[in-house]
């Protein structure tokens, strides 16, 4: 769930320092929370208490939709309104400031950077995670310690997008240990994998515990080999607490109410069985953990509150996360062969087609309309490219976005800036190959000025396309946006000029035109091409015969498609505009989506 702000709960933290001696035990009690609904809100969560301990690897199970996951995102600090109760650490209510740089919430949800290797993403995140004044040596060894007690020594230098499924859990693991957390919650850590790899992770799991950690994991139908490995047992059902407690006193506790297991039976599915909402049995079994339950019956109304906002306690300065994130993108951008041979690549082999298609055909008079096309053909590729090379790619970054923005690792300040810088380069180094090759193939003016007003424009009409790009991968699903970006794309190609002149256009819509990026960018091309005293245009006719060559000088052509009035400054500062309005809404969008 996403992480918003609350009017209910207060949220304490771990105390800060170089460790806590003694115990680390994270209670709650009266946590409730419920969703609206049409025909009446749903009880989630019913005056859900108990205590987790350090030492002790703690399992939460139930059947499905139990309210697991829900209980783990309140305890994570991800969800937080229409929640009631407290959480306390030590029996202490701290700040909510640097809650979630403390406890390390590890989703179900595997979010990491395909294209890094092991260790250089366990170094990114010690970069951004760890406070000022740990030096390098220090983080060197921190990797290495997580990397060995992980054993991620095998993989430590493979990309991630080659590693198993089960070093996948673990590396996800190691980040959240870079922090070192005292308490550690897992949502569904075995999901996905086979039995001997779930073993594993979950042996690391009570390793962790061991080492006077709090542990919490979620997990669903365990075997009774991987149920052994856990201390402590809370069972939900339909969002109510059906037993807390260790595991060996767990089928004690239901015998005692009359519910006893088959021999040889695995004791969570027993569990899972009685607790199943439709057996009547649940009734019973509620009863009797309610009447056992300690009751605090003068529980004080908390005033108020809403979490302090993530980003107050970062642990690193904001250019340095700069830096870093800039660092890792860029690194993740150059190893991504397919997207850069497609953002380059692209860009140059179509720059050779179209120059081999339009080829010389700048200086005659009797081109002119495909000229034009060519001029329009362009600004079209340049967007189409530098789009799509965004959209397929930045979707699979926002689930990383999102996990390590609400571990507090980073703003989104750093993050999208750093994104800006590592694909403007790209942007500019593919826009330039392409318009130098067309530029002389298609044999336009060798006139140093127009080359470089046709490239401003050029480089403008990409920038629009990266940017473009982005909001449509920060916004839509990874498969909706390759669908809706190419169709947005057209429809405004539509309104650039070209197609249809601007008077020949339906009243109603010509409005339409100004919000359209390819209207000031084909009037800028056009200006650029034919504007500013363009000499007369040879016909390869050798006539000047009207009927072959109608339009002969600039003028002409620039009335022809209703741009005699067009200025190109204008043109540059439209477009400038439309790019920078699309660089708030971005930033906007990527707001609202890991909020």
């Amino acid at each position: 769930m996403q992480p918003v702000e609350s009017d209910h709960v207060t949220i304490p933290l771990v105390p800060t320092g170089n460790g806590s001696a003694g115990e680390t035990k994270l209670s709650f009690s009266g946590i409730s929370y419920a969703i609206a609904r049409r025909h009446g809100p749903k009880q989630v969560l019913d005056q859900l208490s108990g205590t987790f301990r350090s030492g002790r690897l703690a399992a939460i199970i139930g059947p499905s939709g139990a309210g697991k996951t829900s209980l783990l995102n309140v305890l994570g600090g991800f969800r937080t309104r229409d929640v009631r109760g407290s959480i306390l650490i030590n029996d202490r209510e701290l700040s909510a400031g640097s809650y979630r740089t403390k406890v390390a919430y590890n989703t179900q949800q595997i979010a990491l950077l395909p294209n890094i290797t092991v260790k250089e993403t366990l170094e990114f995140a010690v970069d951004l995670r760890t406070r000022y004044g740990k030096s390098k040596v220090r983080k060197r060894k921190t990797v290495e310690d997580v990397i060995a007690l992980l054993g991620l020594d095998k993989c430590a230098h493979s990309q991630v997008r080659v590693i198993s499924g089960g070093e996948r859990k673990r590396l996800s693991i190691a980040q959240e240990l870079i922090s070192e957390p005292k308490i550690m919650l897992f949502d569904e850590p075995t999901s996905g994998l086979d039995s001997e790899a779930s073993y594993q992770v979950v042996s690391y799991l009570r390793e962790l515990a061991r080492q006077d950690r709090c542990v919490v994991s979620v997990v669903h139908q365990p075997s009774s080999d991987l149920l052994e490995l856990f201390d402590d047992i809370y069972v939900l059902s339909s969002g109510r607490c059906m037993y807390r407690g260790s595991l060996d006193g767990m089928i004690p506790y239901f015998e005692n109410v009359g519910l006893v297991c088959p021999q040889y039976y695995n004791r969570a599915d027993f569990v899972l069985k009685i607790t199943s909402p439709s057996k009547p049995e649940i009734s019973k079994v509620y009863q009797s953990m309610h009447q056992m339950e300690s009751i605090v019956d003068n529980i004080q109304t908390k005033p108020k509150t809403k979490l302090s906002k993530l980003g107050s306690q970062y642990p690193t300065s904001h250019w340095h996360q700069f830096i870093t994130l800039t660092r890792r993108s860029a690194l993740s951008t150059i190893r991504n062969y397919i997207l850069s041979i497609l953002r380059l690549g692209g860009l140059i082999l179509l720059g050779a087609m179209i120059g081999i298609i339009y080829y010389d055909i700048g200086n005659d008079a009797s081109k002119i309309i495909s000229n034009t096309a060519f001029l329009c053909i362009s600004l079209a590729l340049v967007v189409f490219i530098n789009a799509v090379a965004v959209v397929l790619s930045f979707p699979m970054e926002i689930t990383v976005l999102t996990r390590e923005y609400q571990a507090n690792c980073y703003s989104i300040a750093a993050y999208y800036f750093a994104k800006l810088a590592t694909d403007f380069v790209p942007m500019i180094i593919g826009n330039a190959c392409f318009h130098a090759i067309t530029y002389y193939m298609t044999g336009q003016p060798v006139e140093l000025d127009r080359f470089l007003r046709f490239g401003a424009i050029l480089l403008l009409t990409g920038w629009f396309g990266q940017i473009f790009g982005l909001f449509g991968g920060s916004t839509f699903s990874i498969q909706l946006a390759p669908f809706v970006v190419p169709v947005a794309i057209l429809t405004m190609v539509l309104f650039g000029g070209f197609f249809i002149r601007f008077n020949e256009l339906v009243p109603f819509l010509r409005p339409l035109t100004h919000l359209s990026p390819f209207k000031y960018a084909f009037e800028g091309v056009a200006q650029s091409i034919y504007g500013f005293n363009r000499t007369d245009l040879a016909c390869s006719a050798g006539s000047d015969d009207a009927r072959v060559c109608p339009f002969q000088t600039g003028d002409q052509v620039l009335a022809m498609l209703d741009m005699d009035q067009a200025d190109y400054g204008v043109d540059v500062g439209g477009l400038a505009v439309i790019v920078g309005v699309m660089h708030v809404v971005v930033y906007v969008c990527l707001w609202v989506k890991v909020r």
